[in-house]
């Protein structure tokens, strides 16, 4: 049993004791090595959802990092192991906050323990900083577009990650590169030539996957939006968003998706960031009363209960399938819902939508409902 191992298992049997909780995270923070889950497919630190939250795997030995690749090729995914030596653990922490985690999960398979990023790095503030100031990172969609490829690899793919990924596309800021000097306003990207021979137009998500691609420093770099692609796709041209990494190709086609998801997001100017996942535990409260309010409300035909993470905080959604109503009856049933639904005594924040909405349509995928009506013709007997 590693160190770090014998340390977690003490810090339970103690209550949860704070004092050895610091010497967990000074132990992951300076021992010799310690091992990361890696995906091979985007080259990037492996990422799953824990309770909607992006979450990076650290394991303290590599032969438990080992039997956790052999667990989850169980379930399609392959999973390679990234030794991180002491002199290199700042450096990799800080490609967890690149990539979007918000927390990791030491020694999956063993006694395992939650830790929140941000106990083991300081993570800068540049909310104050001018615009022009800011490092350019873009955790949203790294995250996003590494889970979306995970699971295309995988066979796992469902619309809403598709929807997140296209969508944090959209808001997104890019590092390019430039060959010689802007002017007047129009630059010249270097391209990449694939190995199918298609010449493509590469852009990055931040400086740490531009140096995988220039790594000599031959080109100057500027910044571009999501404008940019989508000019360079509509003329014919393929962009690739991290050739090096997870190798996102974009060309016309996927330009009218990113529009697509852009409708299918409820925005007010902005789309929100939203995770949607299946919860592990929903209060008995909530789905009697829900149960309740549902059977006794004319039109329901289903409902379904998920786990909605937006702006770091969880939450509950409610789909509503509202069978063949027209718009008004829906937003009919829907009021009828909410207000009644009031009365339910629960802690957690809960939104509701209907199933005929892109997002609810999103969400359900896949999912069973918790409440569903039969309707029974007796006029045959």
């Amino acid at each position: 049993m590693s160190k770090l191992q014998d340390l977690i298992v003490n810090y339970f049997e103690e209550n949860e004791d704070k004092k050895i909780f610091e010497q967990i995270v000074h132990e992951i923070q300076t021992c010799d090595k310690v091992w990361s889950a890696f995906s091979p497919v985007t080259k990037n630190h492996f990422v799953d959802y824990v309770q909607g939250r992006p979450t990076a795997f650290i394991f303290s030995e590599k032969e438990y990092c080992t039997e956790y690749s052999e667990h989850m090729k169980k379930e399609g995914y392959v999973i390679g192991s990234a030794e991180c030596s002491s002199e290199n653990r700042l450096s990799m922490f800080a490609d967890y906050h690149r990539s979007g985690f918000e927390c990791v999960i030491i020694d999956n398979g063993k006694r395992y323990l939650v830790i929140e990023l941000t106990e083991l790095i300081n993570i800068p503030d540049f909310e104050d900083e001018p615009i022009e100031k800011r490092p350019v990172i873009n955790p949203s969609l790294v995250c996003s577009a590494d889970r979306f490829f995970q699971c295309l690899a995988a066979d796992s793919v469902t619309p809403d990650k598709e929807i997140n990924m296209l969508v944090d596309t959209y808001y997104a800021k890019y590092v390019i590169p430039v060959d010689g000097e802007v002017k007047e306003n129009s630059v010249t990207i270097p391209g990449l030539e694939r190995s199918d021979g298609v010449k493509v137009v590469p852009f990055f998500t931040d400086l740490s996957e531009y140096r995988k691609f220039d790594s000599k420093g031959r080109f100057n770099v500027a910044l571009a939006d999501y404008t940019q692609i989508e000019s360079l796709c509509n003329s014919g041209e393929t962009v690739v968003i991290n050739p090096m990494g997870f190798n996102f190709a974009l060309t016309k086609k996927h330009v009218d998706a990113v529009r697509n998801a852009l409708n299918a997001v409820p925005n007010k100017g902005k789309a929100e960031r939203a995770v949607i996942y299946t919860p592990e535990r929903v209060p008995k409260a909530l789905i009697d009363g829900l149960n309740v309010i549902l059977d006794n409300t004319d039109g329901v035909m289903a409902g379904y209960i998920m786990g909605l993470r937006k702006n770091n905080e969880a939450q509950y959604l409610i789909v509503v399938d509202c069978g063949d109503s027209d718009k008004d009856k829906t937003a009919e049933i829907m009021k009828s819902v909410k207000e009644a639904a009031g009365d339910i005594e629960t802690k957690e924040k809960v939104e509701y939508l209907p199933a005929s909405s892109g997002i609810g349509q999103t969400a359900i995928q896949n999912a069973d409902p918790f409440f569903k009506r039969f309707i029974v013709d007796l006029s045959e007997e």
